[in-house]
This record gives C-alpha cells, structure tokens and sequence, in this order.
C-alpha cells in the first residue's frame, strides 16, 4: 500500500515526517495523513518524494514496473484516483462504526445522568465549555504575556539544530482559558534554528509541536508554571483532543491555512534579518527548500564511496556546497566538494574571510579510502549555490559557483 511504502522509504533516508514536510514544502500533519491513508499525494508531488527517496514512482504506488516511462502523470493520476476512492471508503465504514459505537454509549451515559440528577440536588457548572463553532481565529494576547511565550518556546529549543546559529520563534494562537492557578494558553509553537549555507542564510531545522502552556502572574510578568506537548507519531491524535477544547482540536489536526503559515514565516524572518544585521551580514533569507542541492553521485562519486562516507563521522555535509560554524568566537567554513583531477571527494575547513586552510582531507571518489598522500590546495574558493523560485520545492543540480 502506499501509505506503508511512503513511511518505509522515509525511514530509509533517515526523515522525520517534520522533515519530509520541509523538504516537499507540506505541513507535517499533511505527511501523517499520507502515512495513515487519509488522504494520497497528488502525482507531481508523488514525483518529487520519489526523487527525493531515489526510488521510481511505481516503488511508491506498489506497482508492477513497465518498460514504459515510470512517472506518466495521466497513469499517477488514475492510480492515485483508485486509491483516494479505496480509501474514503474506508474511512466512510469506520465513521459509520463509530456513529453507531457513539450513539450506544450516549444511550447509556444519558441513563446515568437522569439517575444521579434524580437522586442530588442540582449544581450550577463553575465551567462553561467552549462553543463547538467552526473557524478558530488566532488569539490576541497582552504584550507581557506573549513575550512570556516566546521566551517559553525558546527555551524549551535552545539547542541550535543542525548548523545553526540563530534561534527563532513563532505562534499560533488557539486560545486561553483562566483557571484557579493562572492562565492557560492553548497554541501551535513554531521554532526555527537558521544558519549559513551555500551562501544563503536558511532554516537548518526545527519544526513545530501543538503545546498548553500554563503560566502564573507576576510581579514583572508571566512565569510559566506547566507545559503539555503532542505526543508524536500514532498517538498524535488522541493526545490533541486529550489537551485541547475539540474547537481547537480541530484546528490544529486541519493545520494552518497557507496565509497562516505565511504569517508564521515572515515572524521568522524578522528575527532571521534582526541577527544578520547584528553581525553585519547581508545573505539573502530564504527556505531550505528553496536551495538547489547537488549530491556527490551526480558528480560521480560512486554508491560505494557514497554509503562509507555516511558511516564516518565527519562535520561535513555529504552534498556538494559548504556550511558555517562558530568556534571559540571564531567563523569557518565547512566545505564539500568533488575534484575531478584527483578522483576524489575532497573535504576543506577554512576561516571565513581569509580563507586560510585550517584542515584537509580527500577520500577516493570510488572506493571511499582516505587519501593520504592527496596534496592539499594552495588556495580556497568559497562556494555560493542556486535558489529556485518560491513554492517550486527543493531542486538538484549539478551547477556550482565559486567565489
């Protein structure tokens, strides 16, 4: 099936569902519902996430591969049309097994309640539940206490992820609700870790978590006393409705809508241009999703060479391109290349901006050895990538620029 096949490739290449949606610029709970057979992937995306796991299109669907051309969008189509129906089906059968479980325990619940009203003497509720309306729209908090939150979220992601160097934040606001030990605040938390690559300043991780937060007030603000996060992976959904009102429930299992997550983007981006210019740096903001990305078996390299370097534990990314690093107060840059003269993929940390070589290393682009006796380079170009349009999805190529 092909939820089971997109979960099993992801797995194989090592992804998250955080980040599988980052790579194919979809929502997290959008691959889940892939990986649950809620719903199926259209064809060109179905064509990207094979590009992505470097498997064929028929890898993915389950089906028998042709001599004819693997990825014929009117064939991915009908398949992907045949799935959608199998699996609304099912779900139509499973809501009906439901309404009727539903219906049986109101029956009984409904009995109970008439026997305890009979026998006590009524109450008035000190709760109002909230009122099962449709769209959420954010909630505005005061000043004091959404500093509160942002504070909260960055700290509970104060580790930079993967090559990153600045931490940003953004939320979501569902609602609150005020309670005997202070106020609850009801949101999706979005973090982001940027750093420098190929001469690009971008998100190098982070994702983003449903989460209550309980805070108390103080005498210069808001102290946050309790968290409770979603759960990942199967028991995601039942911890939502677990921690949220089902209005918000609902919200959050539906996802943010596009402008939403626009909003959510240009928060980041503020915080990302407030630290370039902190630093004096000028690079051009952007996804990771939006870098062409180029891997050593496009230069060459063989499978070989490829899957031993995966198994050093190297600094170095295993594309074609460099990244940034802070050491002891002091910037280099960590750089991946392939040189075609010496057969060899080659490995240069170097200062940024003097591009003085303070480490070299070449391993042999077929058999994957060290190449001891490889002579290190006399000089260090800086490698600058390619940027695709907004919205296209991460591209590869094997163009490369030097400065």
């Amino acid at each position: 099936m092909l939820q089971q096949n997109i979960k099993q490739f992801r797995k194989q290449k090592g992804y998250t569902q955080e980040t599988l949606a980052q790579e194919l610029n979809v929502v997290r709970q959008t691959v889940s519902k892939w990986e649950k057979g809620y719903s199926v992937p259209d064809a060109l995306m179905l064509e990207k996430m094979a590009d992505l796991f470097e498997v064929s299109v028929s890898d993915l669907l389950g089906t028998p591969e042709t001599t004819e051309e693997k990825t014929d969008l009117k064939d991915i189509a009908e398949q992907l049309s045949i799935l959608n129906n199998q699996f609304a089906k099912e779900l139509a059968r499973k809501r009906r097994n439901r309404r009727i479980v539903l219906l049986v325990l109101a029956g009984l619940l409904a009995l109970g309640i008439l026997g305890t009203v009979l026998c006590m003497v009524p109450m008035q509720s000190a709760y109002v539940p909230d009122e099962e309306t449709g769209t959420v729209i954010s909630a505005e908090l005061s000043p004091a206490l959404d500093k509160a939150v942002s504070e909260a979220i960055l700290s509970d992601h104060s580790t930079p992820g993967y090559h990153g160097e600045c931490e940003t934040e953004s939320h979501y606001v569902l609602g609150t609700k005020e309670t005997g030990d202070g106020i609850t605040v009801y949101l999706i938390a979005e973090y982001r870790w940027f750093g420098f690559c190929n001469g690009y300043f971008t998100n190098a991780g982070g994702g983003n978590i449903p989460v209550v937060y309980t805070f108390e007030e103080t005498a210069d603000g808001y102290r946050r006393i309790a968290k409770e996060e979603a759960e990942d992976g199967s028991h995601y959904t039942s911890s939502i409705k677990r921690l949220f009102p089902a209005r918000y429930a609902r919200k959050v299992l539906r996802g943010l809508s596009d402008a939403e997550n626009e909003q959510m983007w240009t928060h980041h981006l503020r915080q990302a241009q407030a630290y370039l210019t902190s630093i004096g740096r000028t690079e051009i903001i952007c996804p990771y999703s939006e870098l062409q990305i180029e891997f050593l078996t496009d230069r060459g390299v063989s499978t070989a060479a490829n899957n031993k370097l995966c198994e050093m534990p190297l600094d170095y990314d295993l594309t074609i391109g460099n990244h940034e690093a802070l050491e002891d107060g002091k910037r280099y840059v960590y750089q991946t290349a392939v040189d075609e003269d010496l057969g060899a993929v080659t490995f240069t940390k170097f200062e940024y901006g003097t591009n003085k070589i303070v480490e070299f290393m070449a391993v042999d682009a077929t058999t994957g050895d060290i190449m001891r006796d490889a002579p290190q380079p006399k000089t260090v170009r800086y490698f600058v990538g390619k940027r695709v349009p907004s919205g296209e999805g991460t591209q590869y190529t094997t163009m490369a620029v030097y400065q």
